[in-house]
């Protein structure tokens, strides 16, 4: 099930079960323990070696990543800014507007200054937390229309909230008080992400999910770093 986790989620090449992971969605922060080791090591090298590669670190997690949830938050960034009238042809719309253009530079820049700098465990810890959102977010709310979203949310349940709840408890004695404050502002960024989306969209989307990922990794960094 960590192979099918990290098939959907990254770029790492391994082979997974679209069907067994909707299943089994719980594995989403397990899958990013993985994912934040990978995605620290230029952190790792930034902090001991003393080499200025905070542009190799971005570039590196987007590699690992891959850009379904930039290219979510792109999309998610459109609709927030366009009009009153247009924010859900906005988020439907295959090309990237201004909204989406200035959400992404605002994204990057924060990753930029805060990614490479930050410890080995808080990368780890905020990419849990980010995976983690993305349950809660499916959990509390409905698809705004059928897709990939509806056909990964059709079995998420109690079970996928617990379960995945391990990592971030188990993580929390590393990263110390700090880990509260960062969880708080998580789950207070997918309420305020849950309601905007229901309210404009009637739902939510995978655009949405992926944004729910992004938003809650960058302020998870930042709670930690600050």
């Amino acid at each position: 099930m960590l192979g099918d986790a990290l098939s959907f989620l990254t770029t790492i090449p391994v082979r997974g079960d679209v069907e067994v992971l909707r299943r089994n969605l719980w594995m989403f922060p397990y899958a990013a323990i993985v994912i934040g080791l990978v995605t620290a090591i230029p952190a790792i090298v930034y902090r001991y070696a003393g080499l200025d590669i905070r542009f190799l670190a971005v570039a590196f997690y987007v590699a690992i990543e891959g850009i379904n949830h930039i290219d979510g938050l792109a999309d998610f960034g459109d609709a927030l800014f366009a009009p009153e009238s247009r924010k859900m042809g906005a988020l439907k719309d295959l090309n990237t507007g201004t909204g989406g253009v200035v959400t992404l530079a605002i994204y990057f820049i924060l990753l930029f200054h805060i990614l490479a700098r930050a410890e080995f465990v808080e990368i780890v810890f905020s990419q849990v937390v980010a995976k983690y959102s993305m349950i809660l977010i499916m959990f509390a709310s409905k698809p705004s229309w059928e897709g990939m979203a509806s056909y990964m949310m059709e079995f998420t349940s109690l079970r996928d909230v617990a379960a995945g709840a391990i990592p971030l408890i188990a993580l929390s004695y590393f990263t110390g008080i700090k880990s509260v404050y960062a969880l708080f502002f998580a789950f207070v960024a997918v309420f305020l992400l849950k309601r905007y989306s229901e309210a404009k969209f009637g739902g939510i989307n995978g655009d949405v999910i992926g944004a729910a990922n992004c938003i809650t990794f960058v302020l998870s960094l930042i709670t930690l770093e600050f």
